[in-house]
Order: C-alpha cells, then structure tokens, then sequence
C-alpha cells in the first residue's frame, strides 16, 4: 500500500530528527549488509535502524561484508532481496530466522513498493530493527503494538515518521532475555 502525501509527510517530518530519545545503548551488537547498487537508501535505513535499536539499549555496529558477523559469533547478517520470491507471503517485507540466530532476509523490493519515496527509509529501518529483534530475542513473537507488530497500519506509519513507534516493556525484557543466552555457534560451510 502506498503511504500518505507529500504534504502530510513534510508535515509529519518535520522534526523527525530532533532529539535522540532513549536508553543508553548498552550492548553492542554487530549486523552485516551489504548495500550493493542500493546503498544511499539502505544506508539511510541502517541508520533509522540505529536510532530504534537505541530505545531497547541496544547499539548496532554496522559492517558491509558477512564474514565479520559470522566471525563475532553473534553477528547477523542481513541479505537484501531485490526480487521476492513468489513463495513468500505477500504481506512480508522481510523475514527472520531467530531459531537459528544468525540470518535475515529483506524484501527490497516489497518495502520499495509499499511506501512512498520519502517514507522509504523510516520504513525500511523500521522493518530491520524489528526483524533484528527476532534474531535477539531469538522468537518469532509479535507485539500487539509498537516496533513487534505483526502488520503496521497508516497510523504506526505516522508513529514511525514522528519517531514515536517504541517497543513494549515485554519486547525490551525479552531482548535483554536473549541476550543472555550464550551465542550458537556459526554455521559451518
């Protein structure tokens, strides 16, 4: 679905930016993409990323190859889809593999497709610190609001331009939850 105007965004972004609100992020955790032929728009959604995965206490250090994620033993790597297969749902924009702790898939194309140009980079770091959260919290559970909502609506697409779309206290206690646990082991090739 396409998202609001170009009025009603300049409106809503106005002060997007401003403030930096949130716990200090306390664990670092290292994510790997590589942006491609892409990269002016991912790199500004690793950044709203950033600034989401910083109200959970949590700092995303950001590498451009996988090997330094699968080298950290905790790392996450993040392959971009420029073309979704057909086989996955139609609503996805991306999925986790939070069992195995080590993988996400973005559907590139679908968060292209599903927001307007300048709405794009709010939604797409939304998409990946929520996917991010799976992998931490190592379940594929859902919020009832907030970041782990299962499916946003145009009113959590406001939320997320006004930066106001925030994780719930359960969302953060099992982040701090998974954390805990020792890392898997990284796959073997």
């Amino acid at each position: 679905m396409k998202f609001f105007g170009a009025a009603a965004l300049l409106a809503a972004a106005t002060g997007a930016w401003a403030g930096d609100a949130g716990r200090a992020p306390n664990r670092a955790v290292t994510t790997c993409l590589s942006p491609g032929g892409n990269a002016a728009i991912l790199f500004q959604g690793r950044e709203v990323a950033t600034r989401v995965l910083k109200q959970a206490g949590i700092r995303l250090e950001w590498r451009n190859d996988e090997h330094s994620c699968v080298a950290a033993g905790r790392g996450i790597v993040i392959e971009v889809s420029f073309a979704t297969p057909k086989d996955r749902p139609s609503d996805a924009l991306a999925y986790a593999m939070p069992f195995e702790r080590t993988h996400v898939v973005l559907f590139y194309d679908r968060v292209l497709s599903s927001a307007a140009p300048a709405m794009v980079p709010y939604l797409l770091g939304h998409v990946l610190a929520h996917e991010i959260v799976h992998m931490l919290q190592g379940t594929d559970r859902h919020s009832a609001s907030g970041v782990m909502k299962a499916h946003w609506d145009n009113h959590d697409y406001t939320e997320m331009l006004n930066w106001r779309l925030h994780f719930t206290e359960e969302d953060i206690l099992l982040i701090q939850g998974g954390l805990a646990r020792p890392p898997r082991p990284a796959p073997v090739d």
